[in-house]
């Protein structure tokens, strides 16, 4: 009875990591993602702030089989740095030039694909001002921080 439970342990352990490629086992990797404030881009019809990374460690294979999280990272560097899986959501306010209080709720998600990952930052319920030849809604001095992500991958 005891060989029975433990063939069956060693036949989960074996399959556990078991890869689309006989005999290879299951690696990790963590790559380091950073926006600078100048290279965030704005679209105006969603509202929101993004900016596409490519990562070409996201082979077909990563993307089909494999698994990974994407987290915003603070106090990089320093020994009370600290992750924050995504998507994350924040709430804040601003003093607008007018001297008024404006509240928002800044929510940061991504999308992954083959070969890429596109982080996405928006600001919900939040006044940016609009241009008037245009009409469209431009982010004026509300382009977010800098930003370092930490992406995690699992294949």
């Amino acid at each position: 009875m005891i060989w029975v439970a433990f063939a069956a342990l060693m036949s989960l352990i074996m399959t556990g990591c078991k890869s689309d490629e006989p005999g290879k086992k299951m690696r990790t990797e963590t790559l380091d993602l950073t926006v600078i404030q100048k290279d965030w881009q704005f679209d105006s019809e969603l509202m929101q702030f993004y900016y596409h990374f490519d990562v070409p460690e996201i082979t077909g294979n990563v993307y089909n089989y494999g698994t990974w999280t994407i987290c915003r990272e603070y106090n990089k560097g320093y020994k009370d740095a600290y992750q924050v899986a995504l998507p994350m959501s924040y709430f804040g306010h601003d003093t607008l030039q007018d001297g008024t209080i404006a509240y928002y709720t800044q929510h940061i998600d991504y999308r992954l694909g083959v070969g890429y990952v596109e982080v996405q930052v928006t600001n919900s319920d939040y006044p940016y001002p609009v241009d008037p030849a245009t009409g469209k809604p431009v982010p004026g001095d509300f382009t977010p921080e800098d930003m370092d992500f930490r992406l995690q991958l699992m294949y």
